[in-house]
C-alpha cells in the first residue's frame, strides 16, 4: 500500500501500483484488484456518517455470515473532507446475469437470522436514512415533486401512500442488494459489499433488490414479502432521486427510471 501523502491521500494511494480511480454513488474510490479499496467521502453529508458505519462494518463482518463482508484495513476519517477515508479489504467475484433460487435464499436467510441487539442497532442507519429516513415522504414531496408533472406527482402520490400503509416490521437489513454489490462464485453469492445503507428494517427492502433477477424469483423465495417487496421497488427512483439532489447531483436518471414506470402506469413493472 502507498504512503499517504499529507496533502492529497488520494493521488498518493493512486499511485500504488496496480490502482485505479472509481466513483461510486457517494464516494470516489482507488481500487487495487484483489486486494483493497479506499473510498472517499463525496460531501460533507456522507462523512459525518462515516465513521459509525465503519465501527458497523467491523461489528457486520463479526456476524459469521455465509459469505464475506469487507474487512476495516485502515481508517482516516479524522481528515477534512476530500482527504477523509476508509481503506477496505478488496473481495473477489464475478457478476452474474441470472440467480438461482437457492443463492438468493441463502442470503435473505442469514440475514434474517441476525439477532439485532442495542449496540448493532446503534451504529446501523435509519432506514432511507440516505433519503430523508422518517421524513422521506415529506423530501420526496419537497424535492422531486416540482420535477413532475402532474399526472407524474399523482401517481407519486399513489406510491407515498402504499409505502405509508406499510406495516412496521423489522429485521436486519443490507439496504442495496442491487446486483452491483454482489460477488458471486460457482454460482453461489460469495461476497456482498457496501453496507452504508444497512438498517434494522423492512426485510422486504432487501427482497426487493433482487427483483433485478425478475419478480417471479422474489415471488418463490419469500412470498410473504412479495407485496411489501412490490412497494419498497415502487420507491426506489424516488428516494434514488431525492438522495442524488441531497448529494447536490443530477436527479436525471432517477426522474427517466420513474417516468418509464409512469408510462406503463405500473410501480413496478413485473413482466
Amino acid at each position: 500500500m502507498a504512503r499517504h501523502n499529507p496533502v492529497n491521500e488520494f493521488e498518493a494511494l493512486l499511485a500504488t501500483r496496480g490502482a485505479e480511480a472509481a466513483r461510486g454513488t457517494f464516494h470516489d474510490a482507488v481500487v487495487v484488484r484483489d486486494e483493497w479499496v479506499a473510498r472517499f467521502p463525496r460531501t460533507a453529508l456522507v462523512l459525518a456518517d462515516a465513521r459509525r458505519r465503519a465501527e458497523a462494518l467491523r461489528r457486520i463482518a463479526r456476524l459469521g455470515l455465509p459469505f464475506a463482508v469487507p474487512e476495516v484495513v485502515e481508517e482516516r476519517l479524522d481528515l477534512p473532507l476530500g482527504r477523509a477515508h476508509v481503506i477496505v479489504s478488496y473481495l473477489p467475484g464475478e457478476p452474474a446475469e441470472t440467480a438461482s433460487d437457492d443463492a438468493v435464499r441463502e442470503v435473505l436467510d442469514a440475514l434474517a437470522a441476525v439477532e439485532l441487539d442495542d449496540e448493532l442497532v446503534a451504529l446501523l442507519d435509519e432506514p432511507l436514512h440516505h433519503a430523508g429516513g422518517r421524513q422521506v415522504a415529506e423530501a420526496i414531496t419537497e424535492l422531486v415533486f416540482p420535477l413532475l408533472d402532474a399526472d407524474e406527482r399523482a401517481q407519486a402520490s399513489e406510491v407515498l401512500q402504499r409505502f405509508a400503509d406499510l406495516p412496521v416490521v423489522t429485521g436486519f437489513v443490507h439496504g442495496d442488494l442491487a446486483p452491483v454489490n454482489l460477488r458471486w462464485h460457482n454460482g453461489r453469492i460469495s461476497g456482498v459489499i457496501d453496507w452504508d445503507f444497512a438498517c434494522a428494517g423492512d426485510p422486504a427492502l432487501d427482497a426487493a433488490a433482487f427483483a433485478n433477477y425478475g419478480w417471479p424469483l422474489v415471488r418463490r423465495i419469500r412470498p410473504e414479502l412479495y407485496e411489501r417487496a412490490r412497494t419498497h421497488a415502487a420507491m426506489f427512483p424516488l428516494t434514488g432521486a431525492v438522495s442524488e439532489i441531497r448529494q447536490g447531483g443530477d436527479p436525471a436518471r432517477f426522474l427517466a427510471w420513474f417516468r418509464r414506470r409512469c408510462a406503463v402506469r405500473e410501480h413496478p413493472p413485473t413482466s
